[in-house]
């Protein structure tokens, strides 16, 4: 955890040199250069979740209890239960993991069967380096189950803090929430998206719709916003295995909503698509795989934001990709 941890100190303090305007058309290179000297390890063993049929067992005691008194004052899950569930979401099965204890949570979230204090606490422990980042800087492992279901409940999280009349979000949490986001846009690489026998992994789906949520929030300042889409878009920059399930085109919809709220996020997105064609203009081409799918990642991310037409597109943005999308294709 050491190379994360140097990692996150980096990120910290380009953050809170574009928060106070030290930074701005640098960031972009300076974020490409980190993400550059990242060398992935040889994945080690997933640790797996202990007694993943019991957690199942006491989740369907619970829903039984709720139905059971429909209408009137639910059940709290304890505190104990609560942290021995949450530790199932990195479980590689479907059924545990996902059409388990994901949609178990994500009822409990929005059907107020969590208090205030105990929402507080899962959302920092989502944000936890030993969930969120889990494995992170390995080669493809079985870690990315985890990272990519707490990245899901987080969306959920941050959707139900918005609608209570007392959020249980602090100002400190929210500033945790971009940090980690952030270093998870810029360094996530798994790019799987179902995975026979296992079910979705999907993390850049389920980073869409965090994305989404954190955007769409007025008391999170633009300067961590734009910092998130610099992340992932740097990511993009590097990345090189095939997203095939609809991942890009979810993506270019969140960053292309948050560009018609500030023209500052359309001269940023524009920059970014700028500085990826030079990638592609100053590398010598070699015939590997991995290039070519460098390649067709970026022709399919300029063809998602011409599919959402020029009505979606801010006017420069549209102009440019009409212009370059056949580049190399």
């Amino acid at each position: 955890m050491e190379e994360l941890a140097e990692i996150h100190e980096k990120i910290k303090i380009l953050l809170d040199q574009l928060r106070n305007g030290d930074i701005y058309e640098s960031l972009p290179e300076l974020l490409y250069v980190l993400k550059e000297n990242v060398d992935l390890n040889p994945a080690e063993p997933t640790p797996r979740p202990h007694d993943s049929t019991m957690a199942l067992e006491q989740m369907h005691v619970y829903q039984e209890a709720w139905s059971d008194n429909e209408g009137e004052d639910q059940q709290l899950i304890s505190d104990s239960d609560l942290r021995f569930f949450v530790h199932q979401l990195a479980s590689p099965s479907a059924k545990i993991r996902d059409t388990g204890t994901f949609f178990f949570l994500g009822n409990a979230i929005q059907s107020g069967h969590l208090n205030s204090d105990q929402m507080a606490w899962l959302t920092a422990e989502l944000i936890n380096d030993e969930i969120l980042l889990c494995q992170i800087l390995e080669e493809e492992n079985d870690g990315a189950y985890g990272r990519s279901f707490s990245v899901a409940l987080l969306s959920i999280l941050l959707t139900v803090d918005q609608q209570l009349a007392e959020p249980f979000i602090s100002v400190q949490l929210k500033v945790a929430i971009v940090e980690q986001i952030s270093l998870f846009a810029l360094l996530e690489v798994d790019t799987r998206g179902f995975v026979p026998g296992h079910g979705w992994v999907h993390a850049f789906t389920h980073l869409a719709n965090v994305m989404g949520t954190i955007f769409d929030r007025t008391d999170i300042p633009r300067a961590n916003k734009l910092f998130m889409v610099a992340c992932l878009m740097t990511n993009f920059r590097h990345l090189n295995t095939a997203l095939t399930m609809g991942e890009i085109g979810r993506l270019v919809g969140v960053i292309l909503k948050l560009t018609q709220k500030h023209s500052l996020y359309a001269e940023y997105f524009l920059l970014s698509l700028k500085l990826w064609r030079q990638d592609l203009v100053n590398e010598p081409f070699a015939q590997t795989r991995s290039r070519w799918q460098k390649l067709y990642i970026r022709v399919d991310f300029f063809q998602q934001i011409l599919a959402y037409g020029p009505e979606e597109v801010p006017e420069k943005i549209w102009a440019y990709v009409q212009e370059t999308k056949n580049y190399l294709s």
